[in-house]
């Protein structure tokens, strides 16, 4: 990142500190990721022998990373692009950065918002796990996600004695860093480098913190289509899977959610229903659970206003109010089983060491990668040999679009806030998501300064997400020291529908004006006008594509048949007594939906039923 195009330049006197912040970040990193950047780095080392990398000057090295860039070997590509994002992140995350580029992160309410309550209802030092005391109670909730909040209220509510055990750490609007990579390190699991292997290797990142997940996702808040809960019912023998509409109505009332206001969606959002409109294709808002937010431009590192209601301003301050207790900082390592039936869980805390509940049920909310993470380190729950597998993750690929000449600004609106829903049927959704600079940086093509160039006019860009309900599999196994080890494989069907989206999402960014998108397929550069078809033509194999996934689901998933699935329509665990599993995990297909309020409808319904059971 050279000084060009009015940016500082990175490393150099007076630029900007760049090295550092990726260290640190891979340090947290998981040791196979750490072990790629080795190698990419490696990989520079080679192509420049005998001289050396640094010892280059500055235009040989940009072309050399730009050829790697696009190399016609994933491996390679792959490598690169993980380097490009940690140093994107950190240059582009700069301040001084920001302010040449008019792109500080910021967020605000409309004059019609419902105003968030700040600072948020929960007590920072009561999460403080007691030393050396056994605490009891009568479920106990392990995660504080979604699925783990949403259980975790109603069961207090009920009158049950209540204890939700978290792995991460507390924060919110007034302790939220605004430092990208420090963002990742506090609130993400493995400092936001969690992926997927295989062909192609798939960027997975989720949340580690109270609220999970919820806290840096964007807020989006589909019901799951109508044909999805049937299939659930009828192939999956869930009876109660249809009749989640009272559900999904408290949900939507408590979280204030809220269709995104027509020309209050940004110019991101503008263009994308414009183009819509012009093909005559199917569109529309996107519900939020942010009330009238009208600027929102921080949801990947926390909502700067808290406005966005996540479960650590939402059901999780309801939960103690119903008498809760939260425990932050507690790495569950063990459900304790004793003849055949839960009695509890045992952790640990970096402050307070070994860290034991007893209880008389478990609920995991540890989501689609955390919930058989903890379970097959322990061998349990697994007579039928389906946990972790089934994971699927609606992969996504990001299609920006350069608008030259027209100030598109898409972090001053909505950052997730239209939708193209005219191809849901194939299990495609489109959203226009516009990705604020330090995590969407790296998808511009080139280094150097013909990157610093691009980067510059990001204010001409507009970008849509395009999302699949996934018929590829990927599959959750333990790995070394019971940390999870991810695996999933694009078919070419899948990749075919995937290259369907990603045409028609470029032919959108075309029909409302851009000049060039970028479809983010190795050995494809930039598309002008009329040019999308090459996309669907391309013979290029599954692993050419450039993905990201959101929306991990099905690792232990729920139906009738305890061969072919985890837990019983009820939640719980075919095998183990008391041990119910509320998260992601047990969705049994794709939603073809963002799937927040989905998980959160079914752990309320498992956790009714609990309750029932336990009073």
């Amino acid at each position: 990142m050279p000084a060009a195009a009015g940016l500082p330049g990175a490393e150099v006197e007076g630029g900007v500190e760049v090295v550092d912040g990726v260290d640190h970040a891979l340090a947290l990193a998981p040791p196979r990721t750490r072990a790629g950047a080795r190698l990419a780095l490696g990989l520079l080392r080679l192509r420049s022998f005998p001289r050396g990398f640094a010892g280059r000057p500055e235009a040989w090295r940009a072309g050399a990373i730009a050829t790697l860039e696009t190399s016609g070997s994933m491996v390679v590509r792959s490598l690169v692009l993980l380097l490009k994002g940690l140093c994107c992140a950190a240059y582009a995350g700069s301040p001084r950065v920001l302010r040449v580029l008019g792109a500080a992160p910021r967020c605000e309410l409309g004059p019609n918002a419902d105003p968030p309550a700040l600072p948020p209802h929960l007590d920072r030092e009561a999460m403080r796990p007691p030393a050396g005391e056994v605490e009891s109670c009568d479920v106990v909730v392990v995660g504080s996600g979604a699925g783990g909040a949403a259980a975790a209220r109603v069961l207090a509510e009920a009158g049950l004695d209540v204890l939700v055990v978290e792995e991460g750490e507390y924060y919110d609007a007034l302790t939220y860093s605004r430092d990208p990579l420090h963002a990742l390190a506090t609130l993400y699991r493995d400092g936001g480098l969690t992926a997927s292997e295989g062909r192609p290797p798939i960027a997975l990142p989720l949340g580690r913190c109270v609220g999970g997940t919820t806290v840096i996702n964007s807020g989006t808040c589909f019901r799951a289509p109508p044909g999805v809960l049937r299939r659930w019912r009828e192939v999956h023998g869930i009876p109660w899977a249809t009749a989640l509409d009272g559900e999904y109505e408290s949900l939507e009332r408590d979280l204030a959610v809220r269709l995104v206001e027509p020309g209050r969606a940004g110019g991101n959002g503008e263009l994308c229903r414009a183009g819509a409109d012009a093909l005559g294709l199917s569109n529309g808002p996107i519900p939020r659970n942010s009330g009238g937010v009208v600027c929102c431009g921080t949801c990947p590192m926390g909502c700067a206003l808290d406005a966005k209601r996540a479960m650590h301003v939402s059901e999780l301050p309801r939960a103690v109010a119903a008498g809760a207790r939260i425990r932050a900082g507690v790495r569950v390592q063990k459900v304790v089983v004793q003849r055949g039936r839960v009695s509890g869980i045992v952790g640990h805390s970096e402050d307070t060491g070994r860290y034991v509940a007893r209880a008389g049920a478990v609920v995991l909310g540890g989501g689609a990668i955390g919930t058989p993470e903890l379970l097959l380190s322990q061998g349990i729950a697994n007579g039928s040999g389906q946990l972790g597998r089934h994971l699927r993750i609606q992969p996504a690929c990001w299609v920006g679009a350069r608008f030259r000449g027209r100030e598109v600004r898409g972090w001053d609106g909505v950052m997730q806030s239209w939708r193209v829903d005219e191809w849901l049927d194939s299990g495609l959704f489109l959203e226009a998501t516009f990705t604020p600079p330090p995590f969407g940086a790296h998808w511009l093509p080139g280094a150097g300064e013909a990157l610093a160039s691009g980067l510059a006019r990001y204010d001409e860009l507009a970008v849509i997400g395009v999302h699949l309900a996934d018929t590829s599999e990927g599959r959750v196994r333990a790995g070394r020291g019971g940390r999870a080890r991810i695996s999933y494989r694009l078919t070419r069907t899948d990749a075919a529908k995937l290259r369907f989206g990603i045409a028609r999402a470029a032919r959108i960014h075309f029909a409302a004006g851009a000049d060039e998108a970028y479809p983010q397929i190795g050995g494809l550069g930039a598309l002008r006008p009329g040019q999308e078809g090459r996309v669907e033509r391309s013979l290029l194999s599954p692993s050419a594509m450039r993905l990201e996934a959101f929306h991990p689901m099905g690792t232990a998933r729920m139906g009738a048949d305890a061969q072919r699935s985890v837990v019983a329509p009820s939640g719980e665990s075919h095998e183990v007594g008391g041990l119910y599993i509320a998260d992601a995990s047990i969705l049994p297909t794709a939603l073809g939906a963002n799937p927040m309020l989905t998980i959160m409808a079914c752990a309320r319904h498992i956790a009714r039923g609990l309750a029932a059971e336990l009073s």
